[in-house]
């Protein structure tokens, strides 16, 4: 499939991977991955005349998908055949935990959710502005869960319901022409054509695909991109320092626990000793700029142009509901903002953050071969993004001219993950 797949021989030829991956897209098949070596298969000859291939592999479909199952394949030994034994495992770990709440933007598609949130959103709460957003953030996630739950849960069966009274529509209009008959069908296929554009808009969010065009009826391949990964990003064994495996979820959260809490906890350095070594760069004029308390209007335009379907922090609301909601929230966003540039503490359900280990390698074996990726709440990211604009400002008299874009850059990307 890829030029990694094969050492040795003659090159690799690109439009048979190509055509292979056409196959597989075309017919709804999906390669599992695997564990262990990357080759599956070896001539068993020595020097130049050597060449290894992964010509064994396990592909499954979309109905397997279906059943709720994690499989993983694990390379073993070549010896002494030239092909490589692949032991397949099963394990029920998909789905079996409660799923965290995550805004959806289909939800926007009906009216009624705004007032749900206004109602919500009403409720009395105390404390500082900062605790009174939180409180109002929790209270409308569990007003938004029961309304989905009683309104909105059963999208996928309303899909198939409107496609049995098209259905119905369409054999009516066979037996009788008539005007009526033709009415009913039209409606019934523009309550299809709604309710698939609910459905495309649930999916497309789930797989976060951006490259498709307007209009196009992806919910299929949406759907299948979403087992895929969850089939493809689970963590089934992790090995030890020593060598062992672990393969339970207790064992491998464990470790994981024991490597982000190490990777993230070293010894800090002050730096205070070598404060004298700075020039004064920065005027009084910068530093009343730079510490001045954000308008409302500045607010809003910082939200506005920030990414807002970007993965989401643990509370679930990425940038969409707040643009969505803001003539409710507006008022309590902006008091949460100047307490914070007050100096008030942020509270853990603002600062608490996701942490995603993505792979830096094909087939990772310990957790060193993972990158932990932090995603913040996008309260959290509002702050930090008023905050690195405003250093920008100042950015052209503290660096070198040559320096300024990588890192405005920098600043950016750390502080929007």
């Amino acid at each position: 499939m890829a030029p990694h797949e094969k050492r040795g021989g003659r090159p690799f030829v690109v439009a048979k991977g190509v055509e292979f991956m056409s196959f597989l897209k075309e017919t709804g098949i999906f390669y599992v991955g695997f564990l262990g070596p990357n080759f599956t298969w070896c001539n068993n000859q020595r020097g130049r005349d050597r060449v290894s291939k992964r010509l064994d592999r396990l592909l499954v479909n979309r109905k397997f998908l279906d059943f709720y199952v994690a499989i993983f394949v694990v390379h073993l030994t070549r010896h002494p055949s030239d092909h490589t034994p692949l032991k397949i495992s099963f394990a029920s770990r998909i789905d079996n935990k409660p799923r965290p709440f995550r805004f959806l933007n289909v939800w926007m598609t009906k009216p009624e959710l705004l007032e749900v949130i206004r109602h919500a959103w009403g409720q009395e709460a105390s404390g500082s502005p900062l605790r009174v957003l939180c409180s109002k953030l929790l209270a409308t996630r569990r007003a938004i869960q029961v309304w989905n739950k009683q309104y909105f849960e059963h999208v996928f069966d309303a899909v198939r319901e409107v496609e049995a009274t098209v259905q119905r529509a369409e054999k009516a209009v066979d037996h009788d022409d008539s005007e009526a008959g033709q009415v009913k069908l039209r409606k019934a296929q523009a309550e299809l054509c709604y309710a698939l554009s609910i459905e495309k808009q649930y999916w497309s969010q789930k797989t976060r695909v951006k490259w498709f065009r307007s209009g196009d009826s992806n919910s299929r391949y949406f759907h299948a991109v979403v087992k895929q990964r969850r089939v493809q990003g689970m963590i089934h064994r992790i090995k030890k320092s020593n060598g062992d495996w672990v393969n339970t979820d207790a064992e491998i959260a464990s470790k994981a626990i024991t490597y982000c809490s190490n990777l993230f906890s070293g010894p800090l350095e002050s730096a205070s000793n070598m404060l004298h070594l700075i020039l004064p760069l920065i005027i009084g004029e910068d530093n009343r700029m730079l510490e001045a308390v954000p308008s409302i209007e500045e607010i809003y335009q910082v939200v506005r142009v920030m990414e807002k379907d970007n993965a989401t922090g643990p509370n679930g609301f990425m940038g969409k509901f707040y643009t969505f909601t803001w003539e409710v929230v507006a008022q309590d966003v902006y008091n949460a903002v100047l307490s914070f540039f007050c100096g008030v503490e942020l509270p853990r359900f603002i600062t608490s953050t996701s942490i995603v280990l993505l792979p830096k390698v094909l087939n990772p074996q310990d957790l060193s071969q993972f990158r932990p990726i932090s995603l913040c709440n996008f309260f959290n990211k509002l702050l930090s993004r008023i905050l690195a604009d405003r250093v920008a400002g100042v950015l052209p008299k503290i660096i070198f001219p040559s320096s300024q874009g990588l890192l405005r850059a920098v600043i950016y990307l750390r502080t929007t993950c």
